[in-house]
């Protein structure tokens, strides 16, 4: 009988085992971190319980992993090699809307402590070089760096909720801050810049497949035909 519930138990690992570690592979495809990260962390010990040598296996899956999380997440070439479908058709909805030159995400914060405001205000959220927010009670067209609404300012530029929420999550799942419109097409795909930094990195798109300008670093490249990888301070 106790045979018995031990086999049970490990035939129970092993497939509570394997699905995690297929949830781990998808996870790693759809770009989902966070997925990654807990499913693999449910994978290696479910395994490591049906094998004899438990800590080899252990060791083993981590030593496979541990190197595939970080070249997913944590390098150039992983995210571009994973999200070059994505990337690219983020380019094509962005060409879709033409009017829109040039977004940057922002993003929400609490209005300062003793501003006598509670709830939640815009930051560094432009659209077209404007400054734009989501709140009412922040915009303030006759300020020195005038804020507008920006539900309004979509609609004279002709965009539509639901294409600009599209577009916004685009970028979202895909990390960047968003995005501009340069010279003979070319679209740069911002990622987020570090904190007090003067320089910003982006995934740029040349339909001529011309090197774009910029500043000349040392991690400037070609990732693929019509793809460039550039840092401009």
């Amino acid at each position: 009988m106790d045979l018995l519930r031990r086999e049970k138990a490990q035939i129970g690992f092993l497939v509570a085992g394997c699905v995690a570690f297929a949830v781990f592979v998808w996870a790693i495809i759809a770009y989902a971190r966070m997925t990654a990260v807990l499913s693999v962390a449910a994978a290696i010990p479910l395994l490591s319980l049906t094998a004899r040598r438990r800590l080899v296996v252990s060791l083993g899956l981590s030593a496979v992993c541990a190197p595939l999380i970080w070249m997913a997440f944590g390098t150039t070439a992983g995210y571009f090699l994973l999200n070059r479908s994505r990337l690219e058709g983020l380019v094509a909805e962005i060409t879709a809307v033409p009017s829109l030159t040039s977004l940057q995400l922002g993003h929400d914060e609490p209005w300062p402590s003793g501003s006598g405001r509670t709830g939640r205000s815009d930051s560094y959220r432009f659209i077209n070089a404007q400054l734009v927010t989501r709140y009412r009670e922040q915009v303030a067209p006759d300020a020195y760096q005038s804020t507008l609404y920006e539900a309004d300012f979509l609609r004279d530029l002709g965009v539509s909720p639901v294409r600009y929420l599209t577009l916004t999550t685009s970028l979202e799942h895909l990390s960047l801050s968003g995005f501009s419109r340069g010279a003979d097409g070319e679209i740069s795909l911002d990622e987020p810049m570090p904190g007090g930094t003067p320089w910003g990195t982006s995934f740029v798109y040349r339909p001529d497949d011309a090197f774009p300008a910029a500043s000349g670093a040392e991690d400037d490249r070609r990732l693929a035909p019509n793809w460039f990888y550039i840092t401009r301070g």
